[in-house]
This record gives C-alpha cells, sequence and structure tokens, in this order.
C-alpha cells in the first residue's frame, strides 16, 4: 500500500470498525458522495461571483476556494485510481454538468483575471511574466491531461478485448 493510500485512509478514517458493515459503508459513500458534489457545486459558484460581487478581496478569495476544490477533486481521483478505478476511462465525461462545470471554471478565472490584472491597480511586469508561465503551465498539464485520458482509455479498451479473448478461449477449449 502506497503512502498516498496509507495517508488518504487515515485522513478519512476507513479503518474504523463502522466501515466493516456493507449497508453504513454503502450508504456513507453515497452519502459523501453527495457531500463532495455539494461542496464543489456551492464551491464553484461562490468563486464565480466572488470577483464579480466583492472586488479584488472576492478575487483573492475565490482563488483560494479554486485551488482548495481541484486539491480535494485530485485526491478523490489519485485514491480511486490508486484502488484501481480510474473515473476518466469508466464513465463518459462529456455531459451537461461538466459543461456547467467548465462555464463556472471559466466565469470564476475570468473573474479573478479581470479583478486582479486589470482593476486590481498597479500591475507590473512579474504579474504579466506570471500570468504567461501559469497559461503555459496550465496548458501543458491540460494537453498532457487529455493525452493521459486518451491513453487510459485505450489501454482499458485493449485490456477488456484481451480478457474477451482469453474468456473465449478458455471456453473453446475441449474439457
Amino acid at each position: 500500500m502506497s503512502a498516498f493510500v496509507r495517508a488518504a485512509r487515515f485522513v478519512g478514517d476507513l479503518d474504523d470498525e463502522f466501515y466493516t458493515d456493507e449497508l453504513q459503508r454503502d450508504a456513507w459513500n453515497e452519502a459523501s458522495a453527495v457531500g463532495f458534489q455539494s461542496l464543489l457545486w456551492i464551491g464553484l459558484i461562490a468563486a464565480a461571483i466572488l470577483p464579480y460581487a466583492a472586488g479584488v478581496t472576492g478575487a483573492w478569495i475565490a482563488i483560494g476556494i479554486i485551488v482548495a476544490l481541484v486539491t480535494v477533486a485530485f485526491v478523490v481521483i489519485g485514491y480511486a485510481r490508486a484502488r484501481g478505478v480510474d473515473m476518466y476511462t469508466v464513465q463518459e465525461l462529456r455531459r451537461p454538468r461538466m459543461a456547467i462545470v467548465g462555464v463556472l471554471y471559466l466565469v470564476g478565472f475570468g473573474g479573478v483575471l479581470v479583478r486582479l490584472l486589470v482593476q486590481g491597480g498597479d500591475v507590473g511586469v512579474s504579474t504579466w511574466i506570471g500570468v504567461a508561465v501559469g497559461a503555459a503551465l496550465g496548458a501543458t498539464a491540460a494537453a498532457l491531461g487529455v493525452k493521459g485520458h486518451q491513453r487510459r482509455k485505450h489501454n482499458a479498451e485493449l485490456a477488456a478485448e484481451e480478457a474477451e479473448l482469453l474468456g473465449f478461449e478458455e471456453t473453446d477449449r475441449p474439457h
């Protein structure tokens, strides 16, 4: 078990005897998923509104909210992947709710950029360099994420085909 999984199990208190009861665990896992999704939606909506409603201060708070949400989302995705479930290969990501999430991120980041870079007062060269570097890193991370998703999906399809062929070969053998 990796250090990440051990740490996540500790944070989630997953070794508590509460989880030995299957029904309790399933109900709690579903409740946790609802809570996690509620946190994401509330945070994204707040981060999208704050730069417009609370000015520069709201923009800084929105950055903090977005960073926290992205961090938590990556922990959830990373833990699931460490346990053998890759959400990028087992579910369709092109759904209306994902489009809404994308729009909320764009509205939030757009508001942050407008408030901090345009209306935030004295913006120096170092800020614009930071914006350029951040944009380049973000674009690179997005490209790597898309490529990784495509690779994982392809590998999952190959594994499924291989498993299907192996299963067919075993049933085809004389007994």
